[in-house]
């Protein structure tokens, strides 16, 4: 693969500034209108509602599996260890170009679900479904009778 058939692009997902993970995956015949397509809102959409369901039942366990130590110690769940707001990051960039942010609150899980946050198991999936809408032509860029393209393209 020569390096002009492909565009480089980054999967980036941090709480604050402390990086979950970072990939940087090539995508051929590179689609630059397919940041303003429904199909990728949807997907990041659907990855986000996932992510937030799966820290949901993280938290479930943990205090399932905590609840003697979460009553003689309630402090366990505080989420107030740092100040200021906390939040779940997730990016798709282009060089120092953001195509798409995601933010999720972060204090509202504890601190021992939100520090050990691991997508690993998902990335090679995650990946390969952002090469595939990025690298696709046929994308849809209308929701409710109204273009997602700005008028300008």
């Amino acid at each position: 693969m020569r390096e002009q058939d492909s565009t480089k692009l980054e999967f980036l997902m941090r709480v604050n500034d402390n990086i979950i993970v970072q990939r940087f995956f090539n995508v051929r015949d590179f689609n630059p209108h397919a940041k303003y397509s429904l199909d990728l809102y949807e997907f990041i959409s659907d990855f986000k509602d996932i992510f937030t369901e799966q820290l949901k039942m993280k938290t479930v366990s943990y205090m399932l599996e905590n609840a003697y130590e979460i009553e003689t110690n309630p402090e366990l769940l505080n989420t107030s260890f740092t100040d200021g707001p906390e939040h779940f990051h997730i990016f798709i960039k282009q060089g120092d170009t953001t195509i798409c942010h995601r933010l999720i609150d972060a204090k509202i899980y504890p601190p021992k679900i939100r520090y050990t946050v691991d997508i690993r198991p998902h990335i090679k999936s995650l990946l390969s479904s952002l090469t595939d809408i990025f690298s696709d032509k046929n994308l849809t860029y209308e929701y409710a009778g109204i273009s997602l393209k700005p008028s300008y393209l």
